[in-house]
């Protein structure tokens, strides 16, 4: 006779690591992916097994601040920074902690509901110890605290002894601090770059940074960018003042330009580009994002651009006949890798630039029933009023004879030029 007595209420523990492989797949895009790999040596060995898809491994220099950004395909991401212990304001605050081949790390992670709103939009906040480099260091600073005779319990020490990291000038130190912290950022990241090699097999696919955040900025690109073969390069302006926008030089761009790998996906992202800056020479890497101002930027450029993927920002100095004749000019080529080409313009030429287009050419209305998911990705894949249907009478499709579909957008203050392709196998 089976018992009729109610149980305690507390569920049983779930045993996520022994799902059978396939449904731990789908689980996984929904949790915190790196944290369950650091957790254990068998959470790591189950990761590993199930050779998850990675979308990306970015390591990132801004601002002054080192760290990296980690996401897989269908899933969240992780954004991860290493900060010296002389620039913590709370160490107490670094809870949890980590451990990777012999090296520790104090952590601030994104789930601690208490830092929330100090987190400087970081996900996760780690610390290094740069004092270890000082001649004479001393990893401790020893204190004596003599107890209270009157409030001392029997038993009680008459004294106990606080260890303080010398850098943390006294303040409160964490729970999980250790002597073993890594002494500068580069070692933060060369243990976790390894970790991803070994769990993820996955290497570095990108670098988002500024100019002067690295002590040699030519040096590291060379190492880093052009003898590696990365997939994306993300270059950002700095502020010369706290308040002040982000600037970059106009030398700075024309190097960029030039020296970066035409298969690495280049991004440029400043406010205010310092100097003249002249495009003298045609694009030549596949896929270029400008987030700046594009006064520089005419149709002999677009035209004798070498790009598949170009996105440019507001400013530039293309006109209404430049858009016809690069649509006319795709329509008689036949190249057949151009991707799509997404350009700011002003609000106020949007419902002339589309009359003019679609009068243009023989279009058909768009197809609503398209399938996005069966196509490479594209701008109109992360525009929202795309998917609710707000975009589609502002967009025509248009066919090529050898049977390429492409799609015109003029929608708001963009005008986005797509042309379909569908996804390969390896996706």
């Amino acid at each position: 006779m089976q018992s009729c007595q109610r149980g305690n209420g507390r569920p049983k523990p779930f045993r996520l690591l022994d799902l059978p492989p396939k449904i731990l797949l789908r689980i996984i895009p929904l949790i915190d992916i790196f944290e369950l790999a650091l957790a254990t040596r068998k959470t790591r060995r189950v990761l590993k097994s199930l050779k998850i898809p990675v979308d990306h491994f970015i390591i990132q220099h801004l601002e002054g601040k080192h760290g990296f950004s980690f996401g897989i395909e269908g899933g969240t991401v992780v954004s991860w920074y290493f900060v010296d212990v002389p620039q913590v304001k709370d160490p107490k605050d670094f809870m949890s902690f980590f451990s990777i081949e012999g090296i520790d790390f104090p952590t601030r992670t994104k789930n601690q509901k208490e830092c929330f709103d100090h987190c400087n939009g970081y996900d996760n906040v780690s610390i290094y110890n740069s004092s270890k480099h000082k001649s004479g260091y001393r990893p401790f600073r020893e204190t004596f605290n003599v107890a209270d005779i009157t409030k001392r319990s029997k038993g009680q020490q008459y004294h106990n002894v606080r260890y303080t990291p010398i850098t943390m000038s006294g303040a409160a130190l964490p729970k999980c601090w250790t002597p073993n912290v890594p002494d500068d950022y580069q070692t933060c990241l060369d243990c976790f770059i390894r970790f991803v090699e070994v769990v993820f097999k996955c290497g570095v696919t990108g670098y988002h940074m500024d100019i002067k955040s690295v002590p040699n900025f030519g040096k590291f690109f060379t190492k880093n960018v052009i003898k590696n073969s990365c997939r994306t390069f993300e270059l950002s302006g700095v502020r010369p003042q706290e308040d002040s926008p982000l600037t970059m030089e106009a030398y700075d761009i024309d190097w960029v330009l030039t020296n970066t790998p035409i298969n690495t996906k280049l991004t440029i992202n400043c406010d205010r580009i310092a100097g003249n800056f002249k495009l003298e020479v045609p694009l030549m890497q596949k896929a270029i994002t400008f987030n700046c101002v594009m006064k520089f930027f005419a149709y002999e450029n677009l035209a004798q651009s070498q790009c598949n993927q170009l996105e440019i920002g507001s400013g530039s100095q293309l006109r209404e006949i430049d858009y016809r004749e690069f649509i006319a000019t795709w329509l008689d080529g036949n190249n057949r890798e151009f991707r799509y080409l997404d350009s700011r313009i002003g609000a106020k030429h949007a419902e002339h630039l589309k009359k003019t287009l679609f009068d243009a050419f023989k279009t058909e209305k768009c197809d609503m029933k398209r399938r996005m998911d069966n196509y490479e990705p594209t701008p109109l894949h992360i525009l929202s009023d795309w998917y609710d249907g707000t975009v589609y009478p502002n967009a025509r499709d248009i066919h090529r004879r050898d049977g390429m579909t492409a799609t015109i957008v003029v929608h708001n203050e963009c005008f986005i030029f797509v042309v379909w392709h569908k996804k390969s196998h390896k996706h």
